[in-house]
């Protein structure tokens, strides 16, 4: 995969696992709905 998709992926698992009651899990309906929120451009 490109970067872009590697870093909107890592960042949606982020936030879906901040919504996660137990640590080291993840919100799947959470991580869903961010992964077609995250954009990712170059900065500059």
């Amino acid at each position: 995969q490109p970067w872009p998709a590697r870093l909107a992926h890592a960042t949606a698992l982020a936030a879906a696992a901040v919504a996660a009651p137990v640590a080291g899990e993840f919100d799947a309906r959470a991580y869903a709905e961010l992964r077609g929120e995250v954009k990712v451009a170059e900065a500059g």
